[in-house]
């Protein structure tokens, strides 16, 4: 005979949130107490069954999370499980099969500021060359929706290389406002086909190149450590120095943009 509904215990969830690993125990207690507080009040007697409970629980805990797992003390953790109140015997059950655990690892300080120094060796000049000039209202529009996702870069090595290959030389046509050099990109038929400057940083010699190819723009970005004189008279050299590096793909307008913007740096 089946059961009548209201004659079954409710089942409840035992959820921690995310705490410090050093703490889960006493948050596992707090919460167990506060869920319970009115079976407390009608009986007295009840409070040590939550303590019985809630010891129960954090003594698997320590045997998965400490002994197991080996959790440490930064580390964060959230504790979810089932149970329910067998009102016959005043016992708490907690149902196991629905225990969940998530581990959250702390990363050691020395290990983000290496990344962090790393990154920023590698990536900084870059993303703030294209984050240099405003968006347009509609693409403002779209990043503050979180609308506009990143260009996919060129997987295609053949690509960038095709790109580079279209160049025949690199005519400097002077210094820039920002005590760089500007050069005037030219094809194999003499045409011009881009822009390039260098740009002193605190990291060197920031390469910034644009091209147009097939209707399409082409922006490479490179520091070098080599000074920005002995590029400026090696321009062979600044082509090497771009060998292996993936272009970020730009719509031809924009690369258009950009190039004005360098012949407007010109002394």
């Amino acid at each position: 005979m089946t059961e009548p509904i209201s004659m079954r215990p409710a089942v409840m969830e035992l959820n921690t949130g995310i705490v410090i690993a050093g703490a889960y125990a006493d948050k596992v207690r707090r919460t167990l107490f506060a869920q319970l507080k009115e079976v407390m009040k009608s009986n007295k007697d009840f409070t040590r069954e939550v303590a019985r409970a809630s010891g129960e629980l954090n003594r698997i805990l320590y045997h998965i999370l400490v002994e197991t797992i080996r959790v440490e003390k930064g580390d964060a953790v959230r504790v979810r499980i089932k149970y329910s109140v067998d009102s016959s015997s005043n016992r708490i059950v907690f149902d196991y099969n629905t225990l969940s655990l998530e581990v959250f690892r702390r990363v050691k300080d020395e290990e983000v500021s290496s990344i962090i120094k790393k990154v920023l060796d590698e990536k900084l000049e870059e993303v703030k060359k294209q984050y240099a000039t405003l968006p347009s209202r509609e693409e403002a529009e779209k990043i503050l929706k979180g609308e506009v996702v990143e260009p996919e870069k060129p997987t295609a090595l053949e690509v960038q290389e095709d790109v580079l290959k279209n160049v025949k030389s690199l005519d400097l046509l002077g210094e820039t406002i920002t005590g760089g050099y500007l050069f005037k990109i030219k094809g194999h038929e003499d045409q011009s086909i881009g822009m390039l400057t260098l740009e002193p940083s605190d990291r060197g010699v920031l390469i910034d190149a644009l091209i147009l190819s097939n209707g399409k723009g082409y922006r490479y970005l490179k520091t070098s450590e080599m000074s920005k004189e002995v590029l400026a008279e090696n321009p062979d050299l600044i082509l090497k120095e771009l060998q292996g590096v993936k272009p970020a793909e730009l719509e031809a307008k924009q690369a258009e943009e950009f190039i004005r913007e360098k012949t407007s740096m010109a002394i």
